[in-house]
């Protein structure tokens, strides 16, 4: 996916200088939040907007969409912020944001955090059993179906890494999802194309965006709930590289903060955990039953 280039207006920090000292002449630098000017790496770099309450992130989120109508906006919300940079050797790097799709993200250490870099090896071996899987379905279920439709389901329903990412175009299902683990929690706006297919291809940009809605069965009831639309680096290819990160397109970032549990009000209220995630949902136990075969098949 290729970077937005260009200013944005959107809020972020920056260093400002001040007159200080005791004679007046120092110049003392301190980070303001500014709304105009910004581009996607100050957005990246910034600690994320802070926000205090569901009304207040909907205004927030209005301004940002209002100030840059070249884009589409979609949402993301995570309870961690990743961030690059992460080795010693980076030490003398700014850290910023990285949304990198599962199939690319690094292995988790011992204490559950995510190591900062993943081999080139683990990325081809992920991909290998993605296409064997994709291959599996279609000859040995004879359903015959495009691998962005499969990708699509196996990313959405978590059952095998793929290079496409989760995003939604509900506020409220974004939120949820930022603060479904701690009261603390990160939600970002992106930048896409304007859709214009249930599935759409961007070739110049590098993007392929999938609208759940538009492509699942009555029965998949995970991506109409979470109104779904996956999205990422088009054309797909067994390597990783900076075409990966949906950060590259990050318009907006919030840190939202329910530690007084008044985020929520009586008339905004988060989305259910049964909801987003319905036991009944016959695709996904489908498709999770396929795997399972095909994984017994190989050990044998």
């Amino acid at each position: 996916m290729k970077k937005i280039e260009g200013e944005l207006s959107t809020p972020f920090q920056r260093n400002v200088g001040y007159r200080g000292g005791e004679y007046l002449t120092e110049v003392i630098y301190k980070k303001e939040w500014n709304k105009f000017g910004a581009t996607v790496n100050n957005v990246r770099a910034s600690e994320g907007y802070p926000v205090k309450t569901f009304r207040q992130l909907i205004d927030e989120v209005a301004l940002v969409t209002i100030n840059n109508k070249s884009y589409e906006m979609f949402y993301r919300g995570q309870s961690t912020d990743y961030l690059n940079n992460q080795g010693v050797i980076y030490s003398d790097r700014i850290k910023k944001s990285m949304v990198l799709p599962s199939i690319c993200r690094p292995e988790l250490k011992a204490d559950g955090t995510p190591k900062y870099s993943i081999r080139k090896k683990t990325v081809e071996e992920r991909y290998e059993k993605l296409y064997k899987l994709i291959e599996y379905i279609n000859q040995t279920k004879r359903l015959r179906l495009r691998e962005e439709y499969l990708m699509a389901i196996f990313q959405h329903y978590e059952v095998l890494p793929t290079p496409l990412i989760d995003i939604t175009q509900s506020l409220r299902v974004a939120a949820t999802f930022a603060l479904m683990k701690y009261q603390k929690g990160y939600l970002y706006v992106f930048g896409l194309p304007f859709p214009n297919q249930s599935i759409s291809y961007f070739i110049d940009l590098e993007i392929i965006l999938l609208k759940l809605q538009n492509l699942m069965p009555v029965e998949a009831l995970r991506p109409r709930y979470q109104e779904g639309y996956l999205v990422g680096k088009f054309p797909f290819d067994t390597s990783k590289s900076i075409s990966d990160d949906l950060s590259n397109r990050m318009v907006a970032k919030f840190c939202i903060d329910n530690t007084k549990d008044d985020f929520w009000d009586e008339h905004f209220l988060p989305m259910p955990k049964d909801v987003l995630y319905p036991q009944d949902d016959k695709i996904e136990k489908i498709f999770k039953n396929f795997k399972e075969e095909f994984e017994k098949n190989i050990r044998e």
